[in-house]
């Protein structure tokens, strides 16, 4: 990590930890954008830190942006800063004009909804996109599509109509419709669109790091606190050894989380983004099990904080790539590989992750 970035990171956790309140978090799942820890966001530039100097930002790397986003995982920042960092990135490689509005991004893939229509002169939007990430709070929508490249889509959200939906965790993944809906179109024929989208996939990763390591920080401090049977909770056996289990599942984590920004973009790269997304998936289902089994039934209380970061992991394990599709890609890789060759391919994996 940079000096840079550590003066951002030292930053973020200033602006998340004086914005993040309780208060802030339950207006974000009523539908009040948190428009006052936005513009900290903005003045203090990290939502442009991926760009050149010439739009704001630092020219900063993918596992920059990672150290941030872990801040804002752990503080369960109700904005959609990776979003924004991967449109601003995309914006300023286009040269289209950088507001100081959030976006949101879609991605064009798989069974997606929006399709692309209309003359070269006059390009059309029609169609309808579920679970859009703060699809109604923003200004612009960033659509992602892949020709020879990446195909860019800049669709103004007012002229979309907004069903508005909530994931779990209660952040906005709205319903949008559009027909023949205009919008500007840039090509990208330099910037590939699946590695846009492995670095969706990371960014989303960080925060489920940031969340997994404040799940942590909760129950190590409840088992501490909490007296049971004339003794804290920490002095059970049974429960050091859950604490231990969790420990490790955060360490991985992270340490998978760091291996892969350490590697996306580069050959082979995809695995590690696929490799990470499956191991964060278990860290999910087995850290968040335990932080309950710790927490007992004040874990779900709703004046207890320790919700706010399991439901967003149960709601982040399957966004920009459900476990099943990350560990349906990594198998694939691996498919049909004579026995004798399986540890060499492995083993170029993980050199490259030094590297």
């Amino acid at each position: 990590m940079s000096d840079i970035t550590a003066m951002l990171v030292e930053t973020a956790t200033r602006i998340f930890s004086d914005h993040c309140t309780k208060s802030v978090l339950d207006a974000a799942e009523t539908g009040a954008f948190p428009q006052a820890l936005w513009s900290e966001v903005e003045v203090s530039g990290i939502a442009s830190m991926l760009t050149p100097e010439r739009d704001g930002g630092i020219l900063a790397s993918p596992a920059d942006a990672v150290s941030i986003l872990r801040v804002a995982g752990r503080y369960s920042a109700p904005v959609p800063l990776a979003e924004t960092m991967i449109a601003r990135w995309l914006f300023s490689k286009a040269t289209v004009p950088i507001g100081s509005e959030p976006t949101s991004i879609v991605f064009l893939r798989g069974k997606t909804c929006w399709q692309f229509g209309g003359q070269e002169s006059h390009r059309t939007l029609s169609g309808r996109q579920q679970a859009v990430p703060w699809g109604g709070s923003v200004k612009s929508i960033l659509v992602v599509g892949a020709d020879e490249g990446t195909t860019l889509g800049v669709v103004e959200a007012a002229r979309l109509g907004v069903q508005a939906r909530r994931n779990i965790a209660g952040e906005p993944r709205d319903q949008l419709d559009a027909d023949k809906v205009p919008f500007m179109e840039v090509h990208l024929p330099d910037v590939n669109a699946d590695f846009v989208f492995d670095l969706a996939s990371l960014f989303r990763g960080a925060l489920i790091c940031g969340a997994l390591e404040r799940i942590l920080e909760l129950s190590v401090l409840y088992a501490s606190d909490r007296i049971q049977f004339g003794r804290p909770l920490s002095k059970f056996q049974a429960v050091q050894q859950q604490l231990a289990v969790l420990a490790g599942e955060v360490a991985s984590a992270t340490a998978i989380t760091d291996a892969a920004a350490r590697v996306v973009g580069r050959e082979d790269g995809n695995l590690m983004i696929a490799a990470m997304r499956s191991r964060l998936a278990n860290a999910i289902d087995t850290g968040t099990a335990i932080a309950h089994q710790v927490h007992g039934a004040i874990g779900f209380a709703r004046e207890y904080a320790l919700h706010s970061s399991t439901r967003r992991l149960w709601a982040w394990r399957d966004e920009y790539g459900s476990a099943v599709e990350w560990r349906e890609r990594l198998g694939r890789a691996f498919a049909g590989t004579p026995a004798d060759e399986l540890w060499p391919k492995l083993s170029v994996i993980g050199a490259q992750t030094e590297s």
